[in-house]
């Protein structure tokens, strides 16, 4: 009888364990679905949050240039409070990159000026997620030495950077025909 017992305690603990399993796998798939369903939700909140941060970098950096007398760089803390980061800006006091140095900067770094005012602001890498932030110059003649930034996300979302105003406008997504 012992024998017995010590079998279907066995079994016992043997459904239990495939129960607890059982559970967890839906338990886990719920979480999948739910995630899965948010994600583009996470995504716009994180990249609003991005052009926040910039628009603020933007903004620090031109109260910066006033309380220093306008000069052609500006020194910014940078999070550990030890060193300071060179942030070039405009005649008119916004970041941005000189026409004089455009050429210099590309065939070091091969970076876009776009790509290079990115850099400047916010120090991270352009990804949000697993998704790749995209720095494209919107080309206009009126803009003369300033640039219109766009960071755009896959998905379609974007927000603007003008170099000549500082206006970061807010993120929007593109209308695809």
């Amino acid at each position: 009888m012992s024998g017995n017992k010590s079998v279907d305690k066995r079994e016992k603990s043997m459904a239990e364990f495939v129960v607890v399993i059982i559970i967890f796998a839906v338990l886990m798939k719920i979480f999948i679905n739910y995630f899965s369903e948010q994600e583009p939700r996470i995504t716009t909140t994180g990249f609003t949050a991005i052009a926040q941060n910039f628009n603020n970098t933007i903004m620090v950096v031109h109260a910066q240039w006033f309380m220093e007398q306008k000069p052609n760089v500006i020194w910014l803390a940078t999070s550990n409070k030890k060193d300071k980061v060179a942030v070039t800006v405009n005649k008119k006091g916004w970041l941005d990159i000189p026409k004089q140095t455009i050429n210099e900067t590309i065939h070091l770094t091969k970076m876009t000026p776009c790509e290079s005012i990115w850099q400047l602001a916010m120090t991270i890498p352009m990804q949000l997620m697993k998704f790749s932030i995209a720095a494209i110059e919107l080309r206009d003649k009126g803009l003369g030495d300033f640039h219109r930034c766009r960071y755009l996300l896959p998905s379609g979302q974007y927000f603007d950077y003008y170099s000549e105003t500082g206006k970061v406008t807010k993120v929007r997504k593109m209308q695809l025909n």
